[in-house]
Parts: C-alpha cells; structure tokens; sequence
C-alpha cells in the first residue's frame, strides 16, 4: 500500500486539503481539521471510482491501495491551534511575538523554514508539557 502525502492548508474561512501528487485532480475543504481530512479521503474514493467508470488510467499514487498522511501548512497549524491555546502562549514559547503568529495564521506573511520549525516545535512543547500533567 503505498503513501498518499495531502497538503492540508487554511483558506479564509476553511481548511482545504489537496494531494501533493500533481497527476490527481483531487481537492476539498471542510471547517474542522478532522471534516477537512474526511472528504479529502471521500474525494479521493470519488475520483476514484470515476476514472474506472470512464475507463481512463488510475494514477500510480492510487493503484493497489493507498493511505493518506497529512501534512500540514503552518498557516493551517496556527488556525487548528487556535482552538486550544492562545497566540500568546505560543509567542512566549516560540519567541515569536504575537502580532508576526497572526500575520503567518492570516496569510499575510509566509514564515521562513526556521520559523516554521520554532512554530511547530513550540506547539511540540506546550502539547509535551500538558500531557505531563496527567496521571
């Protein structure tokens, strides 16, 4: 079974998901991280489907099976953490302050790949840090 990479991304007012595979045509949105990532899949059964009715090649991504790994922008982590922690939490744990979080979640600036990793590395921390705090 082979590996399916889904770019998960935020577009205003939703998260839309589409394979990294340029030979799918395939894309959905949703308004939850877990609604987005089930009709991804759903579209991807649908596309599917279809090329076999009409009869036309199966892309090499999809043949003999496939399973889905997402990843994530880190526009789509900043809106999808939204729901748990605040900004400013996550400027205190990243050093980034909140102003530059909120011009990454909103798309109005696009973080370099060290700021991208000092994100995900915070939002790492205060998630190992909670779970720490349970029996």
């Amino acid at each position: 079974m082979k590996t399916l990479s889904i770019i998960i991304d935020w577009v205003p007012n939703n998260f839309s998901a589409v394979p990294i595979d340029a030979d799918i045509a395939c894309v959905a949105t949703g308004d939850t991280l877990d609604n987005v990532k089930e009709n991804i899949i759903e579209a991807l059964k649908f596309h599917l489907d279809g090329l076999i009715e009409g009869g036309e090649s199966i892309p090499e991504a999809l043949k003999d099976g496939w399973e889905p790994t997402f990843i994530m922008t880190t526009r789509a982590q900043l809106k999808f953490c939204d729901l748990y922690l605040t900004r400013k939490a996550l400027a205190k744990e990243t050093g980034i302050n909140e102003q530059q979080l909120s011009h990454y979640a909103n798309g109005q600036r696009h973080p370099r790949p060290e700021m991208q990793r000092r994100i995900s590395a915070g939002i790492r921390s205060i998630c190992n840090r909670l779970t720490g705090i349970l029996p």
